[in-house]
């Protein structure tokens, strides 16, 4: 198979940007939506041209910082790369797309009829994105050569398997293609950062590399190494121990606690203003939850001692002698106490050492005043939610978080890096998405995959995974506290127009809270027989 002498090499357009127009959809043309930078959409551009599929696949660029609005309105509403517009329709997931180049276009096959390799072929296309790339990812944090063995010995056993050449499957297959974007990248930063070379002592794994880069179809796709490393140092600076750096990162922060008992009314109080720093806070409280995880992930747990209250039967003394608003999180520190959650978080960040959670750069520090103020925005339409159309309602504040985590691409979080900000945002988001799929079955991740990477990533951190509040616990606290009382309104909107006058208005009205009721599943509160005479009474004329 000789795909190595497909040389057709194009020049490289120059990627749509948020200014640029949208092409003419579903036109005919059949069009490869990538990023020249990107590994997953690599796959699918190399697949293309060992094809020879240059002429039969149109190549769109894309600006990932700066991507078009359009891009995900009315092509890939996923908003990422690599997509396919072929036929009429859209379709994504590199590893799906390369299956799909190589079945329905002309060109050499990738993929071999023999049952054994293509059984072998399909473990390893499983084990690169399962396996692979994920321990490669995560060894960045800690120690790349020993971290990386078990898996760089996997492929170099994997290229032993056929001798009938030196690739996975004996000849050139979809696994070669579906590894080479990322075994490049890897032998590129762990050799410059680390100098750790991949290669050594794995024979197989060498050859393999020096025969894929005599292929013109891989090689024009490459990424520059320069930019691969600085990517790399970026993106995952927040993974790495710096030497030279107290800092640790966050993934290594472990230590432990026993939750002290929360203070009740009947719990004397500390002795103040004696010289411990003290955080006064609620175990179910968001917004003690803000300063609880920013002061686990400084590391001052030894510094700061927490003090639970029991917010439904608090102590006298916490509003007489501690915080006169007599509400957490409120921290005692040099002789004074401190209210309000994003003013402590900032506080602790700037007054107690610890890795720095806010960045220096002007424009990160700038956006990220804007989302710390938009906080307030976003909760107060979240709670709204709750008493109508969760799915209508909370989907502007969501897209408006979405859209922010591509602002940065140095990071998986709202600056790149972590920051105050997932703090501040993320004890809202833990409660809101459990909530609103519980009791609405509302996946406010759908069709958002940042907001779902950044949940993932956040729930990697223990200095945050140790504040969270058990989630039936979350659910039952909206259900008494929150719920009840909109429930009811809808019921008495269903009595009130069963009254003789009704309007237009009367009917969207009953419609719109009787689908609330129906899908709400907090009528367990209700009595069954008011709920009963509430509809039967309201409802009777429209439904006979």
């Amino acid at each position: 198979m000789a795909l190595s002498h497909i040389s057709l090499v194009e020049d490289r357009q120059v990627p749509l940007d948020a200014t640029s127009d949208l092409p003419t959809l579903f036109d005919g043309t059949t069009r490869l939506y990538i990023s020249y930078t990107c590994p997953f959409a690599q796959r699918v551009w190399i697949t293309r041209n060992l094809k020879g599929l240059q002429e039969n696949i149109k190549l769109v660029p894309i600006d990932l910082p700066n991507r078009p609005a359009w891009f995900k309105e009315k092509v890939n509403p996923a908003n990422k790369v690599p997509a396919l517009e072929h036929n009429g329709k859209i379709m994504g997931e590199s590893l799906d797309l390369i299956k799909y180049v190589n079945s329905n276009f002309e060109g050499p096959s990738l993929y071999p009829l023999d049952p054994e390799k293509r059984n072998f072929g399909e473990d390893m296309l499983k084990y690169v994105d399962t396996t692979f790339t994920k321990v490669v990812f995560g060894s960045f944090k800690g120690d790349p050569a020993k971290d990386t063995a078990s898996v760089f010995n996997h492929l170099e056993n994997a290229l032993q398997k056929f001798d009938g050449g030196p690739f996975f499957l004996g000849d050139l297959s979809l696994v070669d293609v579906a590894y080479i974007p990322f075994v490049q990248r890897f032998q590129v930063f762990l050799g410059e950062v680390f100098k750790y070379d991949i290669t050594a002592g794995r024979p197989k794994l060498a050859a393999w590399i020096e025969e894929m880069n005599k292929m013109v179809a891989y090689t024009q796709t490459i990424t520059e190494s320069e930019y691969v490393i600085n990517f790399f140092k970026k993106f995952m600076i927040v993974y790495r121990v710096i030497a030279s750096s107290s800092m640790l990162v966050y993934m290594k922060i472990v230590v432990l606690e026993h939750r002290p008992a929360s203070l009740d009314a009947t719990a004397d109080p500390p002795a103040l203003f004696d010289g411990t720093t003290r955080l006064y806070t609620s175990y179910s409280c968001p917004y003690a939850q803000r300063v609880w995880i920013t002061r686990n992930f400084k590391g001052l747990q030894e510094k700061i001692k927490l003090v639970p209250l029991d917010l439904g039967n608090r102590p006298a003394w916490y509003k007489e002698k501690v915080y006169p608003e007599n509400k957490v999180p409120a921290l005692e520190h040099n002789g004074k106490i401190i209210g309000e959650s994003l003013d402590l978080i900032k506080y602790l960040d700037n007054t107690f050492e610890g890795p720095s959670l806010f960045p220096e750069d002007n424009a990160k520090r700038e956006f990220g005043e804007e989302l710390l103020k938009y906080t307030d925005t976003f909760t107060k339409t979240m709670w709204a939610s709750l008493k109508g159309d969760p799915f209508t309602e909370t989907a502007p504040v969501l897209d408006y978080l979405e859209n922010s985590l591509y602002k940065f691409d140095d990071g998986p979080f709202f600056l790149g890096q972590f920051s105050l900000v997932d703090i501040a945002y993320i004890p809202f988001i833990e409660r809101f998405q459990i909530v609103l799929n519980e009791l609405f079955k509302c996946d406010i991740t759908a069709e958002r995959p940042k907001l779902s990477a950044w949940i993932e990533e956040m729930n990697k951190i223990d200095a945050y995974v140790q504040t969270k509040t058990d989630s039936k616990e979350i659910v039952e606290i909206f259900k008494r506290k929150l719920m009840v009382k909109p429930l009811q309104a809808h019921l008495q909107y269903l009595d009130d127009i069963s009254k003789p006058t009704w309007t237009s208005t009367s009917y969207i009205g009953l419609n719109s809270s009787i689908l609330i009721l129906q899908r709400s599943q907090l009528l367990l509160y209700l009595q069954p027989q008011s709920l009963l005479h509430h509809i039967s009474v309201g409802s009777s004329s429209v439904l006979a």
